[in-house]
């Protein structure tokens, strides 16, 4: 059994409390914001057995065996470092931070504690991306030529939002385009060619759209577009010289189409189930250091997101300026 601890206490905190409150090998014993009474009724609401008001209290707690950092984006690193320290494991809230160089240092101090951390990055568990990823190398599309992924949806601007506040860390590419990134990542690999970004600004300077084209090895082309101004399909297609695939919804696929010339082939759909019950059972394997355990957004992929993120921010800072 895995005894969880999570350091903040929002929206995304308590979607991941309920997941844990259904856990068979997994269960939320403790919660910390600063905000101590906030802290109180988070826990009395999902049934842990403690509230702190500090995450630092939360982090000395030794009957926690592993902390979901749900806090916003800027304080992540702060917030994963003291968990680290403590020994703790960690499962940090996307983008694990706002820079690839400090989520490398990060890793790098993981593995000096001896405790794993893992950027919480779901999309990646979900049985559709997986059997998505073994029908391309089955050939099921012949030859990989393109991939397309969106996640796009609108918002109205408002300066004081997560989305468009800069010391929130807010901007589309940090907030959903990660999404299109891992993505790109898990389907085509981190070691990606040449980046193009360009895209929109809201007032606050945030961006509120962002396209990409990246060239990968095999000179297969991506398109990603990500954005909080505008209405999107949402979804991740994959072309190749025999055919296409479509993940609707493609940050929580539930199905995959197959398509030929001659129309759509097949449909495979998977059971409904919330994305972060498979990661934290994904997360509790690694734990018990049961073999084989795979996982699906290794350190050297959350860096490579990061990375591409901030190359993409450059340029459309620069384009936009």
């Amino acid at each position: 059994m895995v005894r969880w601890g999570i350091l903040g206490c929002g929206g995304i905190a308590r979607r991941m409390a309920a997941v844990l409150a259904e856990a068979k090998d997994a269960r939320l014993i403790a919660a910390a914001a600063r905000d101590g009474e906030r802290a109180a009724a988070f826990a009395a609401r999902f049934g842990a057995d403690k509230a702190y008001g500090s995450y630092e209290e939360l982090a000395a707690d030794k009957t926690v065996d592993a902390v979901y950092v749900a806090t916003i984006h800027p304080t992540h690193a702060q917030a994963v470092e003291l968990c680290l320290r403590a020994g703790k494991a960690v499962l940090c809230e996307k983008p694990l931070t706002m820079s690839s160089e400090e989520a490398r240092r990060l890793f790098r101090l993981a593995e000096t504690c001896g405790v794993p951390l893992l950027e919480a990055m779901w999309t990646r568990y979900l049985p559709a991306w997986r059997r998505a990823r073994e029908l391309v190398r089955e050939g099921a599309v012949g030859e990989l030529r393109s991939m397309q992924v969106d996640f796009c949806f609108s918002s109205p601007f408002d300066p004081a939002s997560r989305l468009f506040a800069p010391q929130l860390g807010g901007g589309a590419l940090w907030d959903v385009g990660i999404y299109g990134c891992h993505a790109l990542i898990h389907m085509l690999g981190r070691d990606y060619r040449s980046l193009r970004a360009e895209g929109r600004l809201a007032p606050s300077g945030v961006d509120s759209f962002a396209a990409l084209s990246l060239r990968f090895p095999g000179n297969v082309l991506a398109q990603m577009t990500c954005g909080s101004d505008q209405m999107g399909d949402q979804a991740a297609r994959l072309y190749g010289a025999d055919g296409w695939l479509e993940l609707p919804r493609m940050f929580d696929a539930q199905e995959v189409r197959l398509y030929t010339e001659s129309g759509l082939v097949r449909t495979e759909s998977f059971p409904h189930r919330d994305g972060f019950a498979y990661e934290v059972e994904a997360f509790g394997r690694l734990l018990k250091g049961e073999t084989g355990t795979r996982i699906e957004a290794p350190p050297e992929d959350t860096c490579a997101a990061l990375k591409m993120i901030e190359e993409a921010l450059l340029q459309l800072r620069g384009n936009c300026g």
